[in-house]
């Protein structure tokens, strides 16, 4: 989950209190009956909701006849709007008030908790009221209090396998491991319009890079601007690649000044794409290369071949689900350092950046595109 640090802040000094002193009112479920209603809740992260798609999927599988909510904020709700594992979708950003008297009134039997720190999530599973509760046992969280069943989270083991394991302990079997994008026509039909505008043509190397990696104002997974520039003018002059920079409005700035330094032209789409149309670009793009973030998966979801950057973040338990993916790794002793996704070891450089990322070489990084694009 990305949080402030304020919301991080009360979610642990107003959170674990409430944890252990709801414990006492918790009751552990008897049984497993077959539910009618299962809520899943996955706040903010887009990576992790779409890391989580195989769970969901199994346990969909598992009980076809249960009606399937997503508890989850707006950004997660479009990723999921086409979604056929999804029959009701509630926004976390209701009022708080109605929020718990909706969840209360549906009465779910499972609520199923997909973040693996945050209290809130928790406390959100327990004030549902169902009485089978599923959420990560994380060290030193104290949210397990509030669950009725409970999984470890283990630190470097991919999150797609934390996840696949609350399936494996609802006795749900898992047929299929694999990620999924759900746009429709009319986002590819944009995509295909705003590429055609720009003279963007799909019979050349077409080459997506996302500057961005992880919550807004925190850019120590970011790559530096300088090494974006440089990979990008290598790949114009070796390939005759067609480069395109994307993230969200709040991260225009920074496709900007490295589109603006580049000896090519290079598009900016930042800030003009939502994550389904974002999705179909990806879908359309020869290459994608991204820091560890949530549209780095849903590149990976994609099928188009992905290059991860890795520096704090740890990439056998982030890297990108994919058979066409690659991954470049920072080469220093305290890399990496996160666990939780907030934790860093080291503080950022004057750029924002974290010293690790720029242990991260062009030369390293290119040898990736030379050979996901040579095969």
């Amino acid at each position: 989950m990305q949080s402030t640090r304020l919301q991080q802040h009360l979610d642990r000094y107003l959170g674990i209190p409430l944890c252990v002193l709801l414990r006492l009112f918790s009751k552990r479920a008897p049984t497993k009956p077959i539910p009618k209603k299962i809520i899943f809740i996955q706040l903010s992260a887009l990576g992790d909701t779409i890391l989580a798609i195989p769970t969901i999927r199994a346990i969909r599988y598992a009980f076809p006849d249960a009606e399937v909510s997503m508890l989850a904020s707006p950004t997660n709700l479009n990723y999921l709007a086409a979604c056929p594992y999804i029959d009701r979708r509630i926004s976390f950003h209701k009022p708080r008030g109605r929020l718990i008297s909706l969840l209360r009134r549906e009465k779910f039997d499972w609520a199923i908790d997909l973040e693996h720190w945050p209290r809130l999530s928790a406390l959100l599973a327990y004030a549902t009221g169902a009485p089978m509760r599923v959420g990560f046992s994380t060290k030193g969280q104290y949210r397990h209090f509030l669950f009725t069943e409970t999984v470890p989270h283990i630190q470097g083991r991919h999150e797609i396998r934390n996840f696949l394991s609350l399936a494996a302990q609802l006795n749900c079997s898992v047929q299929e491991f694999g990620l999924e994008v759900w746009w429709r026509e009319k986002e590819r039909t944009w995509v295909r319009e705003v590429l055609a505008k720009e003279n963007i043509s799909l019979e050349k190397p077409l080459i997506v890079l996302h500057p961005e990696a992880g919550r807004r104002g925190e850019p120590r997974r970011r790559w530096p601007q300088g090494r974006y520039v440089a990979l990008a003018n290598a790949l114009t002059a070796k390939y005759g690649a067609q480069i395109l920079l994307t993230g969200t409005p709040g991260e225009a700035a920074v496709s900007k000044e490295i589109a603006d330094r580049t000896k090519h032209r290079a598009v900016v789409l930042a800030g003009r794409t939502d994550v389904n149309q974002l999705a179909a670009l990806f879908a359309d793009a020869t290459l994608v290369v991204s820091g560890n973030c949530g549209p780095m998966h849903l590149a990976a979801a994609t099928g188009t071949p992905v290059i991860g950057l890795h520096g704090p973040t740890n990439f056998a338990q982030w890297g990108p689900w994919n058979r066409n993916s690659s991954i470049v790794r920072a080469r220093i002793p305290c890399s990496p350092c996160l666990n939780l996704g907030f934790e860093y070891g080291c503080q950022a450089l004057a750029d924002g950046t974290s010293p690790c990322m720029h242990t991260v070489s062009v030369v390293a990084v290119l040898r990736e595109c030379e050979r996901l694009l040579g095969e």
